[in-house]
């Protein structure tokens, strides 16, 4: 009777295994362990060698790891076999290849993607947006391997910022600049910080790049037509604001526990826009104003409409302050992402 029971030496997985192992991955990929993703990826793998979720995540946990060559082996493995979309996992290889400077093999990969897939014209533009800020670093004055060099070598240094118009090229500059010494490029950034042209969001990220590097000196920065003079190293982090703080509190108690979607898409929508002020703070009359009249625009974007009158009750403001929030909360709206 044992032998009955031991005849078969095959491992019944319970259902569902391999997809709690991706999860499970997934959620060691965010935190940063590294080991413990790709190990519980590459046994979802085992139980089911077509799955494109599994891959990906590999991928990701792979290249985060700094194991290149196996996540370039992986990324050909998938597109001879088929896993997966062709083009989101050559967007994955790209951005890396991008991340990692090898801006050549970005080129080059990019150009090839042109030739052997039929590409959308949607995401057309993102590739070539690609390919142009890639031809531009390989041409850029930016030396990615600086170390310490004599002060007199860069007199002559200039990167103009006002060219980097789209979203994703203003990250991958951003991310260039807070890795290496940004010392011959300080004029250029605190230039671009106080004029009054310049997008918002590259602010925000450039004024953390000084930040980071935890530069001393005022700094005079314009933005939605006011101008306030900090020193970078000594500014709060972003999500310190006290006044993010109390709307996300007053919000909260309304949606988190019978929304919790809508209330995670809200938070979304002012977390984005407070990345745009930073440094500044919103206008100083009730804060449950802005609260809601963030709530009212969260719902037009949940498709519920009319409702300013219901939650300015609720949330017991005056109308001419949920107006002049309401305003101003739109406007950035309107103007802060041109690109996307």
């Amino acid at each position: 009777m044992n032998n009955e029971k031991h005849k078969s030496n095959k491992i019944v997985y319970f259902p569902g295994l391999e997809q709690r192992l991706v999860e499970k991955g997934l959620e060691n990929l965010h935190r940063k362990n590294f080991d413990e993703a790709i190990e519980l990826l590459e046994h979802a793998i085992e139980l089911d060698s077509k799955n494109s979720d599994s891959h990906i995540g590999l991928l990701l946990a792979y290249f985060d790891a700094g194991l290149v060559k196996k996540a370039t082996d992986l990324v050909e493995y998938m597109l001879q076999e088929g896993i997966g979309n062709d083009l989101e996992i050559m967007n994955i290889y790209i951005m890396y290849l991008v991340q990692l400077h090898k801006y050549e093999e970005v080129i080059v990969t990019i150009q090839r993607l042109f030739e052997e897939i039929s590409i959308p014209p949607e995401q057309l533009e993102h590739f070539q947006r690609l390919l142009d800020f890639s031809q531009r670093m390989l041409d850029s004055p930016i030396d990615l391997d600086y170390k310490e060099p004599a002060a007199d070598k860069w007199i002559n240094k200039k990167i103009d910022l006002f060219q980097y118009q789209n979203l994703e090229e203003q990250m991958m500059l951003a991310g260039d600049l807070n890795n290496k010494n940004i010392r011959p490029f300080v004029m250029e950034i605190t230039d671009y910080l106080q004029s009054k042209e310049g997008s918002p969001f590259f602010k925000t990220l450039l004024l953390n790049v000084l930040k980071e590097q935890e530069y001393d000196k005022p700094v005079e920065i314009q933005k939605f037509d006011k101008n306030i003079i900090v020193i970078p190293e000594q500014l709060p982090n972003l999500t310190e604001s006290p006044q993010l703080q109390a709307i996300f509190e007053l919000i909260g108690q309304r949606l988190e526990n019978d929304d919790p979607v809508l209330y995670g898409h809200i938070k979304s929508l002012v977390e984005r826009q407070f990345f745009l002020l930073y440094p500044f703070e919103l206008e100083s009359f009730e804060i449950a104003a802005w609260a809601a009249a963030y709530h009212v625009l969260g719902n037009e974007y949940f498709g519920n409409h009319d409702t300013a009158s219901l939650l300015m009750e609720e949330y017991d403001v005056l109308e001419a302050d949920m107006n002049k929030a309401d305003s101003f909360i739109r406007m950035i709206e309107e103007i802060s992402y041109p690109n996307l």
